[in-house]
C-alpha cells in the first residue's frame, strides 16, 4: 500500500492559520489598550501640568502687582523696574536651584503641594503687610540718604523674596515627577518650561488689562493666592 507524502506542518494552511492567530491576538489587545494608557496617563499628569501652568502664571502676576505696590512709594523709574526684575529673575534662579536639588532627593508630590501652599500663603500675606513694609522702607532709608535704588531693592527683598523662590521650585519637581526613562527626559522639560512660560505671559496680561483695573492690587493678589490653593489641592 502506497502512503501520500504528509504535508509539513509549516505549509498546511489549516496549522498555519490557527498558529497565527495567539500572535495576532496580543497585537490586537495592545493596539486596543493603548489609547486607553495614553488616556490614562494623561489624566494622571493633568493636574501637575496645571499646577506648573499655575505657577508660572501666578509668579508674574507677582512682578506685575509689585510694580503697583511700589509706584506710590518709589515711582516706575528705571532704577525700581530694575531691581524689580531683577530679584524676580535673582528669586527664581534659587527656586530653580535649590528646587531640582530638592526634588531629586524627595521626589514626592505631596511635598510639591506642601511648597505650593507655602508659596500660595506668603502671596496671600503681602495684600496686609506691604503697606507697613513700604513705609518703613522709606522712612528707614531716608534717614540713611539712600535714596529710590536702595529703598526699593530692600522692599522687594521683604515682600516677594518668599513667593517667588517657592514658585521656583515648581518646575523642576514636576520635570523629576514627570520623567519616566531617560530617553524622554529632553521633551518632558521642555514641554513644562514652555507651559509654565505660556502661563507667564497670562500672568503678565491678564492682571494688567483685567484684573487689576477691576479689582485693585490687593484683590488681585489675593486672588493668586486662591489659584495657587486650588490647583494645589487637586494635584495632590
Amino acid at each position: 500500500m502506497r502512503l501520500s507524502p504528509r504535508r509539513p506542518a509549516a505549509l498546511d494552511p489549516a496549522v498555519d492559520s490557527s498558529a497565527s492567530e495567539p500572535s495576532a491576538a496580543p497585537q490586537a489587545r495592545r493596539r486596543v489598550a493603548m489609547p486607553a494608557m495614553f488616556a490614562g496617563r494623561l489624566t494622571t499628569r493633568l493636574p501637575l501640568l496645571a499646577l506648573v501652568f499655575v505657577a508660572g502664571m501666578t509668579s508674574m502676576a507677582l512682578e506685575m502687582c509689585a510694580s503697583r505696590l511700589l509706584a506710590p512709594y518709589f515711582g516706575t523709574s528705571l532704577f525700581v523696574w530694575a531691581n524689580l526684575i531683577g530679584l524676580v529673575l535673582i528669586y527664581l534662579s534659587a527656586g530653580y536651584f535649590f528646587g531640582g536639588r530638592l526634588a531629586d532627593r524627595y521626589p514626592s508630590r505631596r511635598l510639591l503641594c506642601a511648597l505650593t501652599a507655602a508659596a500660595a500663603l506668603a502671596t496671600g500675606v503681602i495684600p496686609f503687610i506691604s503697606h507697613p513694609v513700604l513705609e518703613w522702607s522709606v522712612s528707614g532709608l531716608d534717614t540713611a540718604n539712600a535714596g529710590v535704588f536702595y529703598g526699593s531693592l530692600l522692599a522687594v527683598i521683604l515682600l516677594f523674596s518668599v513667593p517667588v523662590t517657592l514658585l521656583g521650585f515648581v518646575s523642576p519637581f514636576a520635570v523629576r515627577l514627570s520623567v519616566d526613562r531617560v530617553g524622554s527626559s529632553g521633551r518632558s522639560a521642555g514641554s513644562l518650561y514652555a507651559l509654565s512660560t505660556g502661563g507667564s505671559i497670562i500672568g503678565t496680561f491678564l492682571p494688567v488689562l483685567v484684573l487689576i483695573p477691576a479689582w485693585g492690587v490687593r484683590r488681585t493678589l489675593l486672588a493668586a493666592c486662591w489659584c495657587c490653593r486650588s490647583w494645589r489641592r487637586w494635584a495632590r
